[in-house]
Parts: C-alpha cells; structure tokens; sequence
C-alpha cells in the first residue's frame, strides 16, 4: 500500500520527531489509538463517527491532551482528505515520553497526532460474495471495543488465515461468534438483522455503527455458529471497504456454510456504497 504523505503534529516529520518517537509509550507500550478513514472526492467519509471513536478511545486511557489538540486534529485531516482527493487517511493518536515504567507517574503526557495517507486498492470481486475462514480468536490478551495501537491479536488472527481466503471469521473458546479480523459481521434472520454484541470482544466500527442506525440490527450476547447457518444472508463491513457480501464459511472439515448475495444485503450496499466510492453488488 503505496504511502502518499504523513504528517507529525501538522508538518512533514522532523529529525525531532523520531526522538520523541523512539522514547514514546505509544512504541514501547502501545498506549495510543488509531482509525483508518476512507478518503471519497476530497472528503473524509463518517469523519464526525470516527472522531468521536478517537474522543472516546483517548477516555478509555484515561488521557489528557492539550490546548487545541482536537481543532488542529480536525483542520489537519480536512486539509488532508482535500490534498489526497481518493484514498485512505490512517489518523493516529500518540503518548510521548514520560512516565516511569508503565506508571504514568501523575504527569501529564504530550500527545502527538500522526496522519498518513496512503493509496486504498479496492477487491473489487469481494463485491460479488467471499468464502471465508472459520477459525479461533487467538485472545492474547483483554480485547476492548476501542481501537487502541496494540493490534496483536488481529495480527496472529491473520497469520493463522489461509492465503487464499480474504478474511476470516472469528470465534471465541465456546464457539461463539465475536467478529472478523478486520471487519464487523451481520446476519439476516426472520426479517431481522443481528451483529455480535461489543461484550463479545467486537470491536466498535464505524460501519458497524452505521449498519445498525440504519437496521436497527439486534446485539446478540451469544452468537452461534448454529445461528450463523440457520440465517438468510450475512455480510462483513468496515468503514474503508463498505460491506462485503458473505457467500460461504469454510473451516478444516469443509463447508460450513453458504449464502446468497441476497436482495437486502443488496439494499444496504446501494445505500451506503455510492457515497463512499464503492462498487455496488
């Protein structure tokens, strides 16, 4: 993924930069957050959406940033979504220096907005239906609905996927379903849709969250496999690739599933997709 520019605090990286960067929490402990934002005709799609996900992400860290860090941050990715005009824009949110160990000590930490833009290839036959991989969430450790720096778990999950699969659905130690590696799921069952509650280790994504304004979809506290083959349609969605229709789930002992690329999984891709620059099923 070809890197078009990156931004340090509003300005092109400095050799300053990479000093506070090399003694950040951000590198050594994680301590930080990110989303990635999909960039249509020079705007910053579900902007307000992904903001407050930062917002409530640097809440969860209990952390304090300073002076106008938020305006800047929202003049910086508005300039940014105009030079780039199509894309991605990763935005992330750093811990500087200080503390001592993993205490923070009581000091107030700087914080540092990092901006990156990058070229965003689409799958464009994903569009039509994918077959994906049925497999365990590694679970490295406490998985929370913010999406904070440490990506690990995500990381050993995609490892653990065969090449030739794009994605793979995820499920915790008593088969429960929580999400895919890089994307939320929903299944349509008896004219509702239904998506795995947060509290099943789901992450909160923007698309996610505009799926259920839109469906009204229920959260379901333990989502099954057995729930999962017995449903209509299913679909996985994220906020930089709109909603991929679900067409079979297979696993080591075969197939597990099958569905079609059915009309309201159709009807939500002709909703959201012209508006974000996708391809429609």
């Amino acid at each position: 993924m070809s890197v078009l520019r990156t931004l340090v605090d509003g300005h092109e990286p400095s050799p300053e930069d990479l000093d506070w960067l090399l003694a950040s929490r951000a590198l050594a402990f994680g301590e930080g957050v990110f989303t990635s934002v999909r960039i249509w005709q020079g705007r910053a799609i579900f902007w307000p959406d992904h903001l407050q996900r930062l917002k409530k992400g640097l809440q969860s860290l209990k952390a304090e940033v300073q002076g106008h860090f938020w305006e800047k941050l929202q003049t910086e990715v508005q300039q940014e979504a105009e030079y780039q005009v199509s894309g991605m824009l990763k935005v992330m949110l750093l811990a500087g220096p200080g503390g001592r160990g993993y205490r923070r000590g009581g000091e107030r930490l700087p914080w540092h907005r990092v901006l990156s833009g990058r070229q965003l290839p689409l799958q464009q036959a994903a569009y039509q239906g994918v077959t994906v991989w049925w497999q365990p969430s590694p679970e490295t450790g406490p998985q929370t609905d913010n999406k904070h720096l440490n990506r690990l778990c995500q990381v050993l999950a995609s490892e653990a996927c065969p090449d030739h699969y794009p994605e793979a659905l995820l499920h915790d130690s008593r088969g429960r379903i929580t999400e895919a590696i890089a994307r939320n799921v929903f299944w349509y069952a008896q004219g509702t849709w239904h998506t795995p509650a947060l509290s099943r280790g789901a992450l909160e994504g923007v698309m996610r969250k505009q799926l259920l304004q839109a469906t009204g979809a229920m959260e379901e506290d333990a989502a099954s496999l057995e729930a999962l083959q017995a449903s209509e349609e299913v679909l996985l969605c994220n906020s930089l690739q709109g909603i991929w229709p679900v067409v079979q789930l297979d696993a080591e002992e075969g197939s597990l599933g099958r569905w079609p690329l059915g009309p309201q999984t159709r009807s939500l891709m002709t909703a959201f997709h012209p508006g974000m620059g996708l391809p429609q099923a």
